[in-house]
Order: structure tokens, then C-alpha cells, then sequence
């Protein structure tokens, strides 16, 4: 049983029309190779799927089971050719993308977003992982691009910054330090904070531990959780207080107190969205063209 889509498309256009002339004319082949291809077909699969007499053609019942099925076949080869065609320019992909608690709150929903708006023809697959994790997803081709905290330094990946964040403090709304406009390292450090996990929390852990070894602070854990709800949850409960990328965008001044950390220099958290260099696609580039112009506009809420 051999033949090709040829076959499959000739038999759909005689099906259709009802008719070998104009079958060959849409076809854009001679009349004689059209039957010649119907025979064939039939011959292979060995059933008859017209009945020809000289004024007129009509499908059997085998021959209307086969025209939906190949119609279908030949519909879904139709959309595959221009979904390749799609992908080849960039103007259809999908994009696999990382992104970790600091950035998933409300950075990357807005870029989400205002990507989407503008390449609808492309799916983001999003998934959160730590900004290390990241790292080897990219470098093994598990993920196209991930937004990480803090540059990386790799022959094989580039990034471009997109947000700063300034670090704040997050306080239960009745907390003695709610009186203060401002908070000090030395007043946080005279608190048990309420942090991320290593394992979930790696890089912003580092960047708070620097800021108070810095300010010649010593940090104290009082209690950890490894996500932002788990976090927050403590916090609001009155179990203590918390350092994080301003207040996140679902919560409000009736749940959460935010407050400024005072220091000399600001301490900052950079975003940055890193890609394979060998692997930048024109959907890629678009993307990371919408994170810089989103992330630009974009201030951590405080």
C-alpha cells in the first residue's frame, strides 16, 4: 500500500468537485494524469471510491470516509507548513521562560502581558525557578530565557539588565517600627527577620546578608519559609518583620507596613533576562526589546 499526498490531493479535489475537468483545472495538471492518480489510489488501497458513469461522478461510501479524512490530513499539513513558515521568521514561537519570586509578583505579569498584547501569535510557557537553576536550564536548551537576579558571566549566556528594586521592610501594620519613616540596618538588625530558604532564596539571601555585613550588621533568621505567601503569612501574623523587593502588587497597607531602609548607598536588587547566546531567536529578541522597555517604566511598589 504505497502512495503519497499527491494521490490524497488529487482524489480530494475530484471529491470535491464532482468532477475530473475541473479537478485538473484546480489542480493545474492534465485531466488524463488526474484519473491516472485516482486509479492508482484506488488500485493501492484496493477499495473503490468512485463510481464514474460518462454524465457523472459520485463518491461511495469508502470514498466519502476517505474524503473527511483527508481533508483533515490535509488541512493539519496546511497549518504545520505555515506554523514552520511562522517560526522561521519569528512571528510564531513558543518561549520557555524562567523567572524567580522576586520578578513573578509583578514584573514579569506586566511584561506578560504587554508582550502578548503585541505578538499574539507567540505562547510564553512560564516557570518559576531559582535564578542558579536557571542557569543550567539555559545552558542546557530546558528553557530559552530566564530572568535572574544579579548579572551572570558566561561565554555561552548573554543578559541585559531590565528592573532595580530597592530593598524595603515589610512590618505587620501595628509593629513599634511602623512609627518610623525610615528604618535603619541596625534597627532591622535588632529583629528576627523572616527570610526566603537558601534553597529557595539563594541569591536575594546574599544580597541582605551583604547589606547588613556592610553596615557592620549582624543578621538574624528568626523564621523561614520558602515562598512569598509562606513569607508574608508570618509576617501579617505578627511573628516578625521581613526585607523584600518593595510591597508586593497583591497586597495592601491594611495587611502590610512598608518602610525604606536608609542607607548610604541604596541597596538594590538588578534584575537581569538571560539567553543562550547561540540561540537568540527574532521572538527571543522581541521579548527581551518588551522586558527592557517595561522593566524601565517599572518601580518596585512601595
Amino acid at each position: 500500500m504505497h502512495y503519497d499526498l499527491k494521490h490524497l490531493s488529487t482524489f480530494v479535489a475530484v471529491a470535491e468537485e464532482l468532477n475530473f475537468h475541473r479537478a485538473a483545472e484546480r489542480l493545474g495538471i492534465a485531466q488524463p494524469a488526474v484519473s491516472r492518480l485516482v486509479q492508482e489510489l484506488e488500485d493501492r488501497l484496493g477499495v473503490r471510491l468512485l463510481e464514474r458513469t460518462t454524465r457523472k461522478v459520485l463518491l461511495t461510501e469508502t470514498g466519502r470516509y476517505l474524503l473527511e479524512e483527508a481533508q483533515d490530513v490535509l488541512d493539519r499539513l496546511d497549518v504545520a507548513e505555515s506554523t514552520v513558515r511562522l517560526l522561521a521568521s519569528g512571528t510564531k514561537a513558543i518561549l520557555r521562560i524562567g523567572y524567580t519570586t522576586i520578578t513573578g509578583h509583578s514584573l514579569v505579569p506586566k511584561i506578560a502581558r504587554e508582550f502578548r498584547l503585541e505578538n499574539p501569535e507567540v505562547r510564553l510557557e512560564l516557570t518559576y525557578l531559582t535564578s542558579p537553576v536557571q542557569r543550567d536550564r539555559i545552558l542546557q536548551d530546558e528553557i530559552d530565557l530566564g530572568f535572574i537576579e544579579g548579572s551572570f558571566l558566561s561565554s555561552e549566556i548573554e543578559s541585559r539588565a531590565v528592573a532595580r528594586h530597592s530593598l524595603v521592610a515589610l512590618l505587620p501594620p501595628d509593629h513599634p517600627l511602623t512609627a518610623k519613616e525610615a528604618l535603619t540596618v541596625a534597627d532591622l538588625a535588632r529583629e528576627a527577620l523572616i527570610l526566603g530558604t537558601n534553597a529557595e532564596w539563594p541569591t536575594f539571601r546574599r544580597i541582605v546578608i551583604d547589606m547588613f555585613q556592610n553596615h557592620g550588621q549582624v543578621l538574624t533568621v528568626g523564621q523561614e519559609a520558602s515562598s512569598l505567601t509562606g513569607i508574608l503569612g508570618l509576617v501579617t501574623a505578627g511573628v516578625g518583620i521581613t526585607v523584600f523587593c518593595g510591597m508586593p502588587s497583591f497586597c495592601g497597607p491594611q495587611v502590610l507596613a512598608v518602610r525604606p531602609i536608609a542607607t548610604d548607598t541604596p541597596t538594590e536588587v538588578e534584575t537581569h533576562l538571560a539567553w543562550r547566546r547561540s540561540n537568540l531567536t527574532a521572538a527571543m529578541r522581541r521579548f527581551v526589546e518588551t522586558s527592557q522597555r517595561v522593566g524601565a517604566d517599572y518601580r518596585s511598589i512601595v
